[in-house]
């Protein structure tokens, strides 16, 4: 009987840590800035990488290098309504849609809070607005918090300590858009030579490398027309 009992014990206690670290489907998540947004967030284990649904994404250089400001709009049904970041670009991936236009979408690294748990992570930005929730958490962010389970929604609020220097959340239906002054965050290149400038066109370029550094780095290039990676083919120049 004691053994029995000594079992069930150890059992609850099991299982009370384990749900300790078990989240739901969906979890209200704050991205944390100079001031925080509070965001819908779907936690999909299948999923590779983590997106976040912007709005008003546009590219600009600073420092030498490429930067994104884009919006996040949570529909001011939860703290605050719309944030304005700067990130800098740490990659830009080129997706070809069913209409054969080509959507951008650049990578950025922001921290969130879910429940007590603080982390940072980069998120691939995507202006598309069918996601169900404007934050999908993939495989490797999941991992930091804990397990999935796909039966229980909402099991926490972001609790996680606000920066020393951060601002008051905006409070609820504020519909307010706030602008966020960016951290001095360094700027990864693949070639310090080279930096986004606006340029599009072949004739622009002053070398072969060059031109290949904008097509793989930069927006909005007509460098490639058949899409194969290789820019300029037809330059006699080089």
């Amino acid at each position: 009987m004691i053994r029995i009992v000594a079992g069930l014990a150890l059992g609850t206690l099991a299982a009370m840590a384990a749900s300790a670290d078990t989240y739901g489907r969906h979890e209200r998540v704050q991205v944390l800035a100079t001031v925080g947004i509070e965001i819908d967030s779907r936690l999909d284990p299948a999923a590779a990488t983590s997106t976040l649904r912007a709005v008003d994404v546009k590219y600009f250089n600073k420092d030498g290098g490429m930067w994104v400001r884009f919006t996040i709009d949570n529909g001011g049904v939860l703290p605050g309504s719309r944030l304005t970041v700067e990130r800098p670009v740490l990659k830009d991936v080129r997706v070809r849609q069913r209409d054969g236009s080509v959507e951008h979408r650049p990578t950025i690294e922001l921290p969130l809070c879910v429940g007590r748990v603080r982390f940072d992570t980069r998120l691939s930005l995507s202006d598309r607005s069918n996601y169900t929730a404007p934050l999908t958490l993939g495989a490797a962010d999941i991992a930091k918090l804990g397990a999935v389970d796909a039966a229980r929604e909402y099991t926490v609020e972001p609790m996680c300590e606000q920066p020393r220097d951060a601002r008051p959340l905006p409070a609820r239906d504020s519909g307010r858009t706030v602008i966020e002054a960016p951290p001095p965050v360094p700027v990864p290149r693949g070639n310090a030579r080279f930096a986004c400038d606006g340029r599009q066109y072949c004739s622009e370029m002053n070398s072969r490398a060059e031109a290949e550094f904008f097509v793989a780095n930069c927006p909005d290039t007509k460098m490639d027309g058949n899409h194969d990676g290789k820019p300029c083919e037809n330059d006699s120049r080089w």
